[in-house]
């Protein structure tokens, strides 16, 4: 399984880090319709749509979503505010998985659930075109998502090492507390080589150490909603198109709620200079 995981993971990291390295944010947004198609798919089967057409119509329709965005509130105040409504709605999510058990397992149709998908994968995608834009944004936008990266090698190492105690046995029994704090460890020393990468002077330094490990706390609230939703839909994985990963949102479960974060405090980070 960690073979097949690892095999399926070289090629698209190699193939991210060439496309946000070498290619416009126009051809990266190209790329991330394909992603928002996929996602708006297997989002289907987590809001109980059983038909392959309505599935299919649902992921048409968050994939015109987001380009719709890109050209029209992508450069406007209106993205600002999507990004604070969307930063408020993790917020939610963390308070609501921290008091209240996932509901039976079921598959009855969910509008709920369905409109959740747009607040869920739309301002991500556009958060990354966003960081992509700005100056170094190829850069910043590889730390934003290789942080994510990080994060889960050194929870894994670190949970296999020290892990006890449970972190959400009701939603992911294989999480620990111990692996979130190798997570944020290795994270934090990330941080620093960004910082010397980056050049930021002191304060900014710091502000990246806060916000990266911000970030990485809010990451896992990501990890935790999908697997929330999978819990109540009854099934293990989103979807098969990743080998050893699952689905799509398996995949970028922690991106979905760590990108908006990122790009509203690097703004902040970067007013710093």
């Amino acid at each position: 399984m960690l073979l097949q995981r690892i095999l399926t993971a070289i090629p698209l990291a190699i193939l991210s880090v060439w496309a946000i390295l070498y290619q416009s944010t126009e051809v990266l947004m190209y790329a991330f319709l394909l992603v928002t198609f996929i996602a708006g798919w297997e989002w289907g089967q987590l809001a109980g749509i059983k038909a392959r057409s309505l599935r299919i119509v649902l992921a048409i329709v968050l994939t015109v979503t987001v380009y719709l965005a890109y050209r029209y509130i992508l450069h406007t105040p209106w993205l600002h505010y999507m990004l604070m409504v969307t930063v408020t709605w993790w917020c939610l999510v963390m308070y609501r998985m921290a008091v209240k058990p996932p509901a039976p397992a079921s598959d009855k149709f969910s509008v709920i659930k369905l409109l959740i998908a747009f607040i869920t994968i739309v301002p991500p995608v556009l958060s990354l075109l966003r960081v992509h834009e700005i100056g170094q944004g190829a850069y910043w936008l590889l730390y934003m998502i290789s942080l994510v990266w990080v994060a889960d090698i050194g929870a894994y190492f670190s949970g296999r090492k020290f892990g006890k105690v449970k972190l959400a046995p009701h939603l992911s029994p294989g999480k620990t507390r111990e692996g979130l704090y190798g997570g944020l460890l290795l994270t934090s020393l990330y941080s620093g080589a960004a910082s010397v990468f980056f050049k930021l002077n002191f304060e900014q330094a710091f502000w990246l150490l806060v916000v990266t490990m911000l970030a990485t706390l809010i990451s896992v609230a990501g990890d935790l909603f999908i697997s929330l939703l999978k819990r109540e839909r009854g099934i293990k994985d989103t979807g098969a198109i990743l080998p050893g990963h699952g689905g799509v949102l398996d995949r970028i479960d922690s991106i979905t709620s760590s990108a908006p974060f990122f790009l509203v405090m690097l703004d902040f980070i970067l007013r710093h200079g």
